[in-house]
């Protein structure tokens, strides 16, 4: 018994300073510099774009757009890639298309990554959606308290020529729901990708795992 209440406090104490950590870098977060050319802006999804299109995910694609277009008229040819499960035509990134397709972006620049259902997949899918031969360094766009969990998983995705930017810029407010929730998610996702890593070298094909990551 005495065990278990000292794991109880130990992963109280665990999720206190993450959260406490994670407080703190928002608070002092200040953007990278975007390194240039860049061939691909990723925008990470948050939710179902809803009708008003009002959400964190409608707010990081104009983010994304808003850097495309800055992007192009400086000299760079990016692809938009929108990342966002849900399925099929229901996909969080189809939502995130058609504001893109609204803002003026041309079609044939938008990369739709409709698969993916976690940040693991994001980067996985995007990752494979692009290829390995992306003309320039890579942006991701998401939001501050998801900067540090993306950032790990594009490494994890064997990523390493990219930025993160944040939608909400450098002094929005940040709820205190979404750094518990990361809190939470930080471990989970390692132990998920050290499960799928491990056993992906073991030879077990990659497709019959991705339930790991979602």
């Amino acid at each position: 018994m005495r065990v278990v209440r000292k794991l109880i406090v130990f992963a109280i104490v665990a999720f206190g300073l993450l959260v406490g950590v994670q407080r703190v870098y928002v608070e002092t977060y200040k953007q990278a510099p975007v390194k240039r050319p860049v061939g691909a802006v990723v925008v990470l999804s948050s939710g179902p774009v809803g009708p008003q299109r009002n959400g964190r995910t409608a707010v990081r694609t104009r983010a994304g757009v808003d850097l495309y277009f800055e992007l192009s008229n400086a000299g760079d040819t990016p692809r938009l890639v929108l990342s966002g499960g849900g399925g099929g035509q229901n996909s969080m990134a189809e939502g995130m298309k058609e504001i893109a397709l609204d803002a003026g972006v041309p079609a044939e620049v938008i990369l739709v990554e409709g698969r993916s259902g976690s940040t693991l997949q994001n980067a996985l899918f995007s990752r494979q959606a692009m290829g390995d031969n992306v003309p320039g360094h890579l942006v991701i766009v998401t939001d501050r308290f998801h900067i540090p969990r993306a950032w790990a998983s594009f490494r994890w995705a064997g990523m390493s020529d990219f930025v993160l930017v944040a939608a909400d810029g450098e002094d929005e407010p940040v709820d205190w729901d979404n750094l518990m929730g990361e809190a939470v998610k930080w471990p989970v996702n390692i132990a998920r990708a050290v499960a799928y890593s491990a056993l992906s070298a073991a030879g077990w094909p990659q497709q019959e795992l991705l339930w790991m990551i979602e």
